[in-house]
């Protein structure tokens, strides 16, 4: 009951809301890109697709016709996607491009070879508070109850009885019988 009480009057509508501005400010600076890619078994084989794009070849086209991955059919489309979404080593690849350029060497990640074309980039959208509010007020109330509840530890003293009801001893390393 205390733990209740004490999250109701911490977890109140005005904390929420300062919270999800705090979500709002940081995710302010969180990048996206579109990118499209195709998947390949060996590095000749994506040297010879880039090849193939340096020369004008359609890399929606190409995905189609030589990825192995499963977006191939779709021309690699990957969509948007932010920073930890993706292999690193994809990702880095993916980040340093500029917008409408591929990859000029192969990438190797634990899939294969990958050519990597970034089609835009954005500013990642924070999901409106109505849409993110459950999730903040329960983060919160994780947060002020663990709070609470380390702050009893601190300054309780605990005392060890044994099933009879007798005071443990102090320095007892005894399993309780």
């Amino acid at each position: 009951m205390a733990l209740s009480q004490e999250m109701e009057s911490k977890v109140t509508d005005e904390a929420v809301r300062k919270r999800y501005d705090t979500f709002v400010e940081a995710a302010a600076s969180n990048e996206e890109v579109h990118a499209r890619h195709i998947l390949l078994k060996t590095e000749d084989e994506a040297k010879a697709v880039i090849g193939e794009l340096d020369g004008g070849g359609d890399f929606a086209q190409l995905a189609r016709d030589k990825s192995t991955g499963p977006s191939g059919p779709g021309g690699g489309d990957l969509g948007f996607f932010g920073r930890g979404q993706m292999v690193p080593e994809f990702e880095e690849a993916a980040f340093k491009l500029e917008t409408g350029t591929h990859t000029s060497t192969p990438v190797k990640t634990q899939f294969g070879w990958h050519v990597i074309k970034v089609e835009e980039r954005r500013k990642a959208e924070p999901p409106p508070f109505e849409q993110a509010e459950e999730q903040l007020r329960a983060e919160l109330q994780q947060t002020v109850g663990a709070a609470y509840v380390e702050r009893l530890r601190k300054d309780a003293k605990i005392e060890h009885y044994n099933l009879d009801g007798t005071p443990q001893e102090e320095a007892s390393d005894k399993k309780p019988e």
